[in-house]
Order: C-alpha cells, then sequence, then structure tokens
C-alpha cells in the first residue's frame, strides 16, 4: 500500500484518497472516467473502490456513491486514536522494561554502598560505567579529559569510541562541558571529534594540563580513573558529597582557567601587584580620574596603563578584560564575585 494523502493514517492509500475526492465532486464517475482522469490503470481504480467499500468511505450498493467525510471518516480516526493510545501504552511498557533490565546491570564492581564508592575494575567494567551514565545522565555531565586513553579504552590513541559517546550524551539534550588539553589542537581526529561535540551543543575548552579523567554526573556523583597511569585498571565511582564537592571545584577552576576551543591557548601571565590593582580598579567600574587619584599620576598616564594592560591580556575593552581576568585566574574569589 503506497502512502502521502492526508488520509494515509486512517489506512487510506493515495489512489484510493484520490478517487474518494473525485468521487466527492463528482459522485456518479465510473471507473473507466476515474482511470482516465486520474492516469491510473483501471484494475487499480477497482482495488481503489473495494478498500474504500470496505473502510466506509462508499456504499457499494448504491452505486459507489461516497459517503459524506464526516460520517465516514470519524469511526477510522476513533479506530486511529485507540490504536495511538495502544501503541503509546506499548511504549511506556517498552521504557519500563528498559528501566527494569538496566537495574540487573551493576552499576559498579566491588562497591561499597555504606561508603558511597564503587571500584570499576578492568577496562570492561569501566566502559559499563560511561555508558551507564551517557545513558542515565539527567541534566549536566562535567569532564575533564586527561592525557593517556579514558577509563574503559584499551589503546592509547583510540578516541573515537569516547567521542561517540560524547557526541550521544550532548545530543540527548545533557549539557556538557568538557575540557581537553591543548596538545588536542595538533591531533585532527580529536580535532574532528570535539566540532561535532560543539554541533550538538557541547562547550568544549582546553588546557595545559590535567590531573586525571574525571566525570562529574548532575553533581550527584564523580567518576574517575583509577590510576591516571594505567586505563586498564578502571575507574572508581563516588556518590560522597565531599569527593563530587571536590570535583566540582576541580572542574570550575580548570574551567576558568582554559580557553575555549578554537582560540589559540593562552600565554602564561604573571601580572605585577600594580597592574593587579589596576585590574581590580577596572572590574569595579572605576573611572579614569578616580584610578589616577590612587595611582597619584595624570589621566593620561592611566590611559595608557589601561592600553599596556589590554595589550597583556590580548583585549580591546573593560569587559573583555574583565572575562580575560576571570579566564586566567588573575582576580581573587571576593573580586570575581563582582562581574
Amino acid at each position: 500500500m503506497t502512502g502521502g494523502g492526508v488520509l494515509s493514517g486512517l489506512g487510506v492509500d493515495d489512489i484510493a484518497e484520490r478517487v474518494y475526492r473525485s468521487l466527492l465532486a463528482c459522485p456518479s464517475a465510473a471507473p473507466p472516467d476515474l482511470a482516465r482522469t486520474l492516469g491510473v490503470a483501471e484494475p487499480r481504480i477497482h482495488e481503489a473502490f473495494a478498500l474504500l467499500d470496505e473502510l466506509g468511505l462508499v456504499r457499494k450498493t448504491a452505486g459507489n456513491r461516497p459517503v459524506h467525510p464526516s460520517i465516514a471518516l470519524a469511526p477510522l480516526v476513533s479506530k486511529a486514536r485507540t490504536a495511538l493510545v495502544a501503541e503509546r501504552h506499548r511504549v511506556e511498557l517498552a521504557e519500563a522494561g528498559i528501566a527494569e533490565l538496566a537495574a540487573l546491570v551493576p552499576p559498579t564492581s566491588g562497591s561499597d554502598d555504606t561508603v558511597g564508592i564503587g571500584i570499576n575494575r578492568g577496562t570492561a567494567a569501566a566502559w559499563a560505567c560511561l555508558e551507564h551514565v551517557v545513558a542515565t545522565a539527567r541534566s549536566e555531565v562535567r569532564v575533564l579529559a586527561a592525557a593517556g586513553p579514558a577509563p574503559g579504552v584499551d589503546h592509547r590513541d583510540d578516541y573515537a569510541a569516547v567521542m561517540d559517546l560524547a557526541v550521544r550524551l550532548a545530543s540527548r539534550g545533557v549539557e556538557l562541558r568538557l575540557v581537553l588539553l591543548d596538545s588536542v589542537r595538533l591531533a585532527p581526529r580529536i580535532v574532528e571529534g570535539a566540532h561535532r561535540m560543539l554541533a550538538e551543543g557541547a562547550r568544549v575548552r582546553t588546557v595545559a594540563t590535567l590531573p586525571a579523567w574525571l566525570f562529574l554526573v548532575d553533581d550527584e556523583y564523580v567518576v574517575t580513573a583509577f590510576d591516571p597511569a594505567d586505563s586498564s585498571r578502571g575507574s572508581v565511582t563516588q556518590r560522597t558529597p565531599g569527593a563530587v564537592a571536590l570535583a566540582a571545584e576541580l572542574f570550575t577552576r580548570t574551567w576558568r582557567e582554559s580557553t575555549p576551543f578554537g582560540e589559540s591557548p593562552l600565554p602564561d601571565v604573571e601580572l605585577s601587584e600594580a597592574r593587579r590593582r589596576l585590574l581590580a580598579m577596572i572590574v569595579n567600574g572605576s573611572k579614569d580620574d578616580t584610578i589616577a587619584r590612587q595611582f597619584s599620576v595624570s589621566t593620561r598616564t592611566v590611559r595608557r596603563m589601561i592600553a599596556e594592560l589590554y595589550d597583556v591580556a590580548g583585549v580591546s575593552g573593560r569587559i573583555q578584560l574583565a572575562f580575560r581576568a576571570a579566564q586566567r585566574g588573575w582576580l581573587s574569589e571576593s573580586e570575581l564575585d563582582r562581574l
């Protein structure tokens, strides 16, 4: 049965719908006339009549006269609605079945629920843990992708599988923030994977160094490499509030120091005490004359000092400077709160 018409969802194929429409316009139209008008072989017209009669859209006993749409189609719509409810019920049962089956899979190997710590021993268990994260994360996953393969990956250069997991996670609508190493900018396969993640709405940054692989999931638990030097040893899942808080703080600090993917890594720059004072005053919105009084210089000198600070930071305005200061950690937490 071919489809495509507006009535296809009611079991009416395209030819039958065209015949029905023609009959509504000209109830006395005979099969030969319809075959010529519609450009369809006459046997196909007779098949359409049979279907329309079966569905109650024409009355065979009345010379194949069409039944008014409001009368003929109402039972079909009602039947379709009933089928839709039944199908929705089957889908809900399937979803419940997935949850039931997922509950049969131990999330960790060697777990100790009394302290909220689970050890995913070996690559298979560590990979199953990552798949569990992708399948069950609800709102946000934050990742630090350190040097070497991720927990659960056998080969050092095998990034494709992890990238596919990340893309799948982001495509589900889960917020994904990922920090990679600056060095990956020289690896074409990782760059391609990063662009795929960006296309799905993920946020990707890079930084010079990272201590270990880390996955912070929904601010509820954290997964880390068991041994940063040996991915084959698996990973550790921790749900203790302290571990989650430490992971969140580490990620936040690393994120601030990182560079958005696609931009060049920022050089390490140490600000002098005078420039830090100047930066703090700019962030706080101080005017040039106020800064001049604090430094006991002219406003012209202040403008030159600010221009030099812009050059050091690689920016061209005060707003950009404030964000760059936050990104490079040039201000204290209390000063950052004023941004």
